[in-house]
């Protein structure tokens, strides 16, 4: 951990221009800059859209409604797109990407392996299998998915020990992520749900993710997180901004809407917003992308039209909204050896 220190040091100028992210994000169309394991001149584009399936039975993402959807997001202007090899949409997302008229490179596709068995050559094979489903050459991004790699089947003996192995998987399967970066095949790469002790797994001598994509919202902001990402140059994107829940046997029972909140509600009628803008607004603000889920144009609309300014005391009573007792939407990673 000395040497990582010393790194960050190291750097610490080039720190600031990132954890300043108000005057680091472009005004016509914001995007911030990536570090580390990203090629020279990467940019990110702040407002995104997430793919991953959510609500009852029947809203569901698939290759029909991705075609449509994306389309609409990038008639729109949108120009960032998260997606997964889990979440069974990729081909309708390649679809629309190409069938946009947009240049692939105005486009930003990010995407994750990480849904089966991880370790080195696994890590490879789900990335054939992510540009294979996308139809393309290279993604933007690609993230490993979860810290938790041990899912049985994994070939790399590294990842074979049960708990005792979590930490080797990681960095081995990281290692198989920066052949990939080092080949052209994405962009940048990094990581999603990962702590700051799973972070710390990864040698000195291994480039930093990018990007560390986790949920982050009104209902669930891990503060010290995001400080640790500052200060490594790793963005910080959050998902479920707006605290939706993934459609689950664990959240069958949700009965919390954050866009419900009088304090949002409060806050959106003073700017003449709503309450889903103010809730994005709030996570931009601490210097957050986000991808915010939708396949409603009107709700697209909305998710690109944020350029407005909470004031400080706004920014701290979004932060102490009232919690449901169950605030999180995503199993919680820290739980993870």
């Amino acid at each position: 951990m000395m040497n990582r220190w010393l790194h960050v040091l190291a750097v610490a100028f080039l720190c600031l221009a990132v954890t300043n992210t108000a005057g680091h994000w472009q005004d016509d169309a914001p995007s911030v800059a990536l570090s580390n394991a990203a090629k020279p001149g990467t940019r990110m584009p702040v407002y995104g859209i997430g793919t991953c399936g959510y609500g009852p039975p029947g809203e569901i993402w698939n290759d029909t409604v991705a075609l449509k959807a994306i389309g609409e997001w990038l008639k729109l202007g949108g120009r960032r797109i998260d997606t997964s090899l889990d979440y069974r949409d990729q081909p309708g997302i390649g679809q629309a990407v190409a069938e946009s008229g947009i240049p692939r490179a105005e486009i930003f596709v990010t995407s994750k392996v990480g849904g089966g068995p991880l370790g080195f050559n696994e890590t490879k094979d789900q990335f054939n299998q992510v540009l294979s489903t996308l139809n393309m050459t290279y993604v933007d991004l690609l993230l490993i998915h979860w810290p938790w790699p041990l899912v049985p089947g994994s070939s790399d003996p590294a990842c074979q020990n049960g708990k005792a192995s979590a930490s080797s998987c990681r960095v081995s399967s990281w290692k198989a992520m920066v052949d990939i970066f080092n080949s052209g095949g994405a962009r940048a790469i990094g990581v999603s749900n990962w702590e700051a002790k799973h972070l710390d797994d990864l040698d000195i001598s291994l480039p930093l993710p990018s990007v560390n994509q986790v949920e982050f919202s009104p209902y669930w902001h891990e503060m010290d997180l995001l400080e640790y990402c500052k200060r490594h140059r790793i963005v910080f994107n959050g998902y479920a901004p707006l605290a939706t829940p993934d459609w689950a046997p664990t959240h069958r029972n949700w009965n919390a809407s954050l866009l419900d909140s009088p304090v949002l509600k409060k806050i959106a009628a003073a700017h003449s917003k709503s309450p889903a803008q103010v809730a994005s607004r709030w996570s931009i603000q601490n210097d957050v992308v986000i991808n915010p889920r939708t396949w409603n144009p009107a709700h697209m609309r909305e998710n690109l039209d944020l350029n407005f300014e909470l004031t400080d005391g706004e920014m701290k009573e979004i932060a102490n909204v009232p919690k449901p007792q169950n605030n999180k939407v995503c199993p919680d990673p820290r739980d993870y050896p």
